[in-house]
């Protein structure tokens, strides 16, 4: 059976003929082992004066962001520790350090380590949420890396950020993820490696409906964000569900015009999702209101035992978060 880009028809035809272009160009660089016990640096024990970097700038516009960012950057840094690090390490920037503000545990990871440099520096975030500037600056970068929305939103110091080295501002997290990815790689002129990792992607979906095709087409889902109460944020339009359709399980719930992405249900709404037989949920682990709740026991998903917890860390990613995502909705169909 001859790969697709993707399995579903999401991926525009220019887009599958860019991919199978840039792939002939030549194998992806080797990667490294990742260290998880890395200690964040301090100022004082930062690397030695930052390599020499090339003038040569290029233009990257992208969705609602602009900037004039280093060619061929030799020092980046990431905000997050998230998506934007998966973005990072996906059109082979040299990563030197990141935050990790939901944690450096997670499906993402079990993804990324053997991307990640065993030398990455960490940093911490203070109760404000703003990264540590100090550490950051001490570093020496010449790019930081950040999800578009955490640079709109103004996340985490964008000003601050912005006196220590030019920021690319990515888009991330969304069901066109494909192109997106392809699209930005582009920009910069890496989109060699960007059509690389969809590749895998799409090895790795074949070889998940190869082995539990039925099980994964005789499923209806729906994807959730538990909240600190016992209700959640139905999820409409996102990456999970571009994987879902990819797998073909049924997502009555996806709405790809849907511009908000979710709408939220209190606890006595909770049977919005009863029409599914299974569902996926980020943080429902960590915030247990919901799965206490007596309604949420009620619907049928639960009944069946087909509630999955998934970890904050993949649902703003690209083609590495979409493995995880897709490995985790395999085990919620076999389970």
């Amino acid at each position: 059976m001859p790969a697709r880009f993707p399995l579903s028809t999401r991926l525009s035809r220019p887009g599958a003929i860019a991919i199978a272009l840039v792939l002939t160009l030549g194998a992806c660089a080797a990667t490294t082992s990742a260290n998880p016990e890395a200690e964040p640096v301090e100022p004082e024990t930062a690397d030695s004066p930052a390599e020499e970097s090339s003038d040569e700038t290029v233009h990257f516009e992208y969705g609602e962001f602009s900037a004039e960012i280093p060619a061929d950057p030799q020092r980046v840094v990431v905000i997050e520790g998230r998506a934007d690090l998966e973005f990072a390490l996906t059109v082979d920037y040299p990563v030197i350090a990141s935050g990790f503000f939901f944690g450096r545990e997670g499906a993402l990871f079990d993804e990324l380590d053997e991307l990640i440099s065993p030398d990455l520096h960490t940093f911490h975030f203070a109760d404000s949420n703003e990264p540590d500037y100090e550490v950051i600056a001490s570093l020496e970068p010449d790019l930081i890396v950040m999800r578009q929305n955490a640079y709109l939103g103004d996340f985490y110091g964008r000003d601050r950020l912005s006196e220590i080295a030019p920021i690319l501002g990515v888009e991330t997290g969304v069901a066109d993820w494909q192109d997106v990815l392809l699209d930005q790689a582009t920009e910069l002129g890496r989109e060699e490696a960007a059509a690389e990792q969809i590749q895998q992607y799409t090895d790795l979906v074949e070889e998940i409906t190869a082995r539990s095709g039925d099980e994964l087409a005789g499923m209806s889902m729906a994807w959730g964000t538990a909240l600190n109460e016992p209700g959640m944020l139905v999820i409409t339009n996102s990456l999970g569900y571009a994987v879902a359709e990819d797998l073909g399980i049924d997502v009555p719930h996806f709405d790809p015009t849907d511009e908000d992405g979710y709408y939220e249900v209190s606890e006595e709404n909770l049977d919005a999702v009863a029409d599914v037989d299974a569902l996926a949920i980020f943080a429902f682990d960590e915030r247990p209101a919901l799965g206490e709740s007596e309604t949420f026991a009620r619907l049928p998903a639960v009944q069946d035992g087909r509630v999955r917890s998934v970890d904050l860390t993949v649902n703003q990613g690209l083609a590495r978060a979409a493995r995880a995502l897709a490995l985790e909705l395999e085990a919620l169909a076999t389970s």
